[in-house]
């Protein structure tokens, strides 16, 4: 532990405002790192070397030589070594119960100051450790390094966990247990990994009522696995814009579609066209809202609060732009992945 002059100097002129006695702080060399001198700073202090040589305080009842004015001297301990000392200009008698309290200030505060370190180093480090236990997709026990990590931070890998994404900036205030873990993987994306149903409904009712999106995979010990469910299933009901997709169980048909490479670019590149006037973003929202709605006509006419007849006029404008009858499964299936693939086009060009 080290006595850094920023740290002593910012202690010293406070004390300088409440004292009418000049303070020094010096490195446990002696040289004066802050002072009410300024002049004086980066000079060897005599009297703090003997304080420090001595391992205890020294006062000066009289002046000699240029700077040895009356005074106490006194070390700084951090644990058994001595960091600094600690001098304080006047009548000993005056003076050395200030030198005592500041000492005693200064002791606890650089104390604190070491806590706040060991508590952001064993931070990042389950930071770290979370960031690359995220990626692992596969068997736990091929990771040696990544398990002695875990036992150091008391980590049970064994235990198999749900991944919660959360589609938000900064994690919002939940209550979590003890042993659950949350982090950032990327923008605007925070990740929770529990094993407990308990925080899963908890983020739910929270994501609910803050209008959030989230997605949840499902339960593994690799949890690498589970991130990225959830991490699609907030990418799937964005192109939805469905906030009643919660789990990837209820996704993981339309993700494998996504990543079937169908051959369906010409319906994508006709939405894209539609999707530059306000007509066209009319009839892809009459599409989605026919999908969502079963192919019923009521149910979608008044979802959309249009007459029936409308609505049929936009199913016939679609089959005419897109040569697919949206009231024929198979057409319908077509479109349908057509719009998987605009969507998720759409989105990762924003």
């Amino acid at each position: 532990m080290e006595l850094e002059p920023q740290l002593a100097q910012s202690i010293v002129d406070k004390m300088m405002n409440q004292l009418p006695f000049n303070v020094n702080m010096m490195n446990k060399h002696g040289v004066i790192i802050a002072s009410g001198d300024p002049s004086r700073i980066n000079s060897l202090h005599v009297g703090a070397q003997d304080a420090i040589k001595q391992r205890k305080t020294l006062t000066m009842a009289s002046s000699y030589g240029e700077h040895g004015q009356p005074g106490v001297n006194m070390p700084v301990f951090f644990g058994k070594s001595i960091i600094g000392v600690i001098g304080i200009t006047g009548d000993p008698k005056t003076v050395l119960p200030f030198a005592s309290l500041l000492r005693t200030a200064t002791e606890l505060l650089l104390a604190q100051n070491r806590t706040n370190e060991i508590e952001k180093e064993n931070e990042n480090h389950l930071n770290r450790f979370l960031y690359q236990w995220s990626q692992i997709k596969d068997d736990i026990s091929n990771h040696t390094a990544l398990m002695l990590d875990a036992k150091e931070l008391h980590i049970d890998l064994t235990r198999k966990r749900v991944a919660i994404a959360i589609d938000a900036k900064k994690c919002p205030a939940l209550t979590t247990e003890a042993d659950d873990y949350n982090f950032s993987l990327a923008a605007h994306k925070i990740i929770i990994l529990t094993t407990h149903r308990s925080t899963v409904d908890r983020c739910i009712k929270l994501c609910k009522r803050r209008h959030l999106h989230m997605g949840v995979g499902r339960k593994t010990t690799s949890v690498g696995i589970s991130i990225n469910e959830a991490l699609k299933t907030l990418d799937i009901a964005a192109i939805f814009q469905a906030k009643n997709y919660l789990y990837f169980d209820q996704v993981e048909f339309m993700y494998a579609l996504l990543q079937s490479n169908l051959p369906v670019q010409h319906i994508v590149d006709e939405l894209k066209a539609l999707n530059e006037s306000i007509k066209g973003k009319e009839l892809i929202e009459t599409l989605l809202c026919f999908i969502e709605n079963n192919q019923n006509i009521n149910e979608t006419a008044a979802a959309l609060h249009v007459h029936r007849n409308t609505l049929n006029y936009r199913l016939n404008k679609l089959t005419e732009r897109l040569n697919l009858n949206p009231h024929k499964l198979i057409d319908l299936f077509q479109l349908y992945v057509g719009y998987l693939y605009f969507s998720q086009q759409t989105l990762s060009e924003k």
